[in-house]
């Protein structure tokens, strides 16, 4: 079941549905729910809001956690309760749907979910480089930064009317290869995190994080640097040693 009207930017849906289903829905209106992780095309809706899964579209629209404006459950007891609303910013106090979003069941069993949507890109394009300047490139309003290891390399996506202009600037910027046709290269880079061990950090303590996931005996390294977010088919590296500052005051308080 989808309640959805054209032109309006939320969409209530059963949570049985799959989320590749209910995208194909929703594109005739020319809009989308903004969530692509890996296996999308046979995740459902409780599946993907249980889990609080996402993928490279999280860059520019975030998790589940911040699509979802309300929802249906069904408690361990048997009670249907609904949290939240329909309408965008309509929670006030503690959001409900939030906390059950990521909870893995264990709150209750999510039966129908309210999300934001966003209108389908006019065009999309992508830069494959290297290293790029965080703050340059995010200047520039990407729909996607992702970085892939191997080969080690950056894929930085433009989604909007203007996507390809946007990509040559960041060309300019960082120097690769634009890819105009991209829609394969990001089906095969979503896949890659599927299974995967994931690890989050603080944006600048990626590169080490990187590192330390090697020397663990890695041999898949991708995620979102800009958000700390990395997934590795390699367990928990070990932590890094504290630094001057964390030592004193691991002394200071031992």
């Amino acid at each position: 079941m989808i309640d959805h009207r054209p032109g309006d930017l939320v969409c209530t849906a059963s949570a049985g549905i799959r989320l590749a289903d209910l995208n194909r829905e929703l594109a005739s209106a020319g809009q989308m729910l903004a969530l692509d992780p890996p296996g999308a095309e046979r995740l459902t809706l409780a599946e993907i809001f249980d889990g609080n899964l996402a993928g490279p579209l999280a860059h520019r629209f975030g998790e589940p956690r911040d699509l979802v404006l309300g929802m249906r459950v069904r408690l361990s007891d048997g009670t249907p309760v609904r949290f939240g609303g329909s309408v965008v910013k309509n929670v006030a106090g503690l959001d409900l749907s939030r906390v059950l979003t990521g909870a893995g069941g264990a709150l209750g069993a999510i039966e129908e979910v309210t999300v934001r949507l966003h209108p389908l890109p006019e065009a999309t394009c992508t830069l494959v480089t290297g290293a790029v300047e965080d703050a340059a490139i995010d200047r520039l309003a990407p729909a996607c930064v992702e970085y892939a290891w191997p080969p080690g390399q950056t894929l930085v996506r433009f989604a909007s009317p203007v996507a390809g202009a946007l990509a040559r600037r960041a060309l300019a910027v960082a120097g690769g290869d634009l890819v105009e046709d991209d829609a394969a290269l990001w089906a095969e880079h979503r896949e890659r995190a599927a299974g995967m061990h994931r690890h989050r950090c603080l944006p600048a303590d990626c590169p080490q994080t990187i590192e330390r996931l090697r020397a663990a005996g890695a041999t898949v390294v991708v995620g979102r640097l800009l958000a700390g977010d990395l997934w590795s088919d390699a367990a928990a590296p070990e932590p890094a040693p504290p630094s001057r500052l964390e030592q004193r005051v691991l002394e200071a308080y031992a």
